[in-house]
């Protein structure tokens, strides 16, 4: 059986829901192939027993500008909400509290002493004003700053301290990596968003509402996994393995090792985009029965970061009443996220061999939570986050820079932009607006 399309999207991540929904409203015959059974990715909300479980990505920011127009167009802004601003980071064995919109909070919160503080602040000053003009989710302009690790220049530029209990804490909470393997340009960009003081949010129904409301505007055929892709005259075909979609243009938007196997008629540089590692983590989602006895050291925080030094496995924690409350129908909900390191050893283990291990570091945080589990749920992540050696900036420019119109593939994904939701999102947008300045 054969099926036309004018563009065919493959896969039904926040990348490839974003292009086919830009090229939707453009008015472009656009279908989506998904290999799995729903949509989003590794933006995936489950809801047990009442307990609102995001399985993947935990939070949007104000200051993503695709995804919150997204939100905004799709009638989803009455359930985007702020999370609590509350964050904190361990230190010689203790929970350090601050305000990511309170900077002196970071010093008199007891996180950082005063010339480290102080240090970080002048320094993340003259930062944003060299980076203030560049766009937060295209990793592609921020080329210029792609030329050392993010652990040489941090050192250099702030100290050991704040490279050791600041920059790898964020690098291994949300994208499961360290400085030493981490470009400075993503370090800079980094440092760049939270200049921005911009507010950690929410959508009341999961993260995964966002690309089901997305989903239900487009077409898309779900469990139909891709088995190659042809280049053939001047269309392409796409086998799957029950039919053949031929289309104009295609935008390939699973992860770049996914995306290796399926498409062969590389460039170079294409080749080298796709051949990105990635990192790997677990999210262990835990419902406990009663609350949490909130002591001061965890009253009001939302996220706990475990830089490198204090930490055996876990790199952060949730405490999701307080990204919002209606996440628990009773009791609490807390989100273990292992590191880089321990999410590829720990990948294929059986779940009761991974909360033997979780528990015994969570409980110094935590005590006797293992006495409260209501149930728990083990959400596995080969391809976590793109990982984002020095290089891999560059390489991206080159590819926008160097697409003409005979292209008859767009890659699209998250390894070709910002490691997070808005990152991938901006690469679907750039894919179909390509694709459309083609015409």
């Amino acid at each position: 059986m054969m099926k036309n399309s004018q563009v065919i999207v493959v896969g039904a991540g926040i990348a490839g829901l974003t292009a086919a929904y830009h090229l939707q409203e453009n008015g472009v015959d656009v279908i989506v192939l998904e290999a799995s059974s729903r949509v989003g990715g590794r933006m995936v909300t489950d809801v047990v027993d009442g307990y609102v479980i995001d399985g993947g990505a935990q939070f949007l920011s104000s200051a993503y500008p695709i995804l919150s127009k997204l939100i905004t167009k799709l009638e989803l802004s009455s359930e985007y909400v702020d999370t609590s601003p509350w964050v904190g980071v361990v230190r010689n064995g203790k929970i350090r509290k601050f305000r990511y919109d309170r900077p002196f909070s970071l010093l008199f919160g007891g996180y950082l002493n005063f010339n480290e503080w102080l240090a970080l602040g002048l320094g993340s000053f003259k930062l944003f004003n060299k980076t203030k003009m560049l766009p937060i989710n295209d990793y592609s302009a921020w080329e210029k700053f792609d030329d050392e690790t993010a652990e040489i220049w941090s050192d250099r530029y702030y100290g050991n301290n704040i490279t050791n209990y600041f920059l790898e804490p964020i690098l291994g909470a949300f994208y499961f990596q360290t400085p030493k393997e981490t470009s400075k340009a993503l370090a800079i960009a980094i440092n760049a968003f939270a200049a921005q003081k911009a507010k950690s949010k929410t959508l009341i129904r999961g993260i995964g509402s966002l690309p089901e409301a997305l989903g239900e505007a487009l077409k898309i055929q779900l469990n139909m996994p891709v088995q190659k892709i042809s280049l053939e005259d001047s269309r392409v075909t796409i086998h799957t393995d029950t039919q053949a979609f031929k289309a104009n243009k295609i935008i390939l938007a699973t992860p770049a090792p996914i995306s290796r196997k399926l498409y062969k008629n590389t460039s170079v540089l294409e080749n080298k985009i796709l051949s990105t590692e990635y990192s790997t983590t677990l999210n262990i989602a835990i419902a406990l029965k009663n609350k949490l006895s909130k002591e001061s050291n965890i009253k009001n925080i939302y996220g706990i970061w475990i830089p490198k030094k204090e930490r055996n496995i876990i790199a952060a924690i949730t405490i999701e009443s307080e990204k919002n409350i209606d996440r628990v129908s009773s009791g609490e909900l807390v989100n273990v996220m292992l590191s880089g390191k321990a999410g590829k050893t720990m990948i294929n283990w059986e779940e009761n061999e991974i909360l033997s291990v979780i528990l015994l570091e969570l409980e110094k945080y935590l005590p006797d939570i293992s006495k409260n589990i209501a149930f728990t749920r083990v959400y596995r992540w080969l391809n976590a986050e793109p990982m984002s050696p020095v290089g891999r900036c560059s390489d991206i420019k080159a590819y926008r820079e160097t697409i003409q119109e005979d292209n008859r593939v767009v890659l699209a994904g998250d390894y070709l932009g910002m490691p997070f939701t808005e990152g991938a999102a901006e690469t679907g947008l750039w894919a179909a607006s390509t694709i459309l300045s083609m015409a």
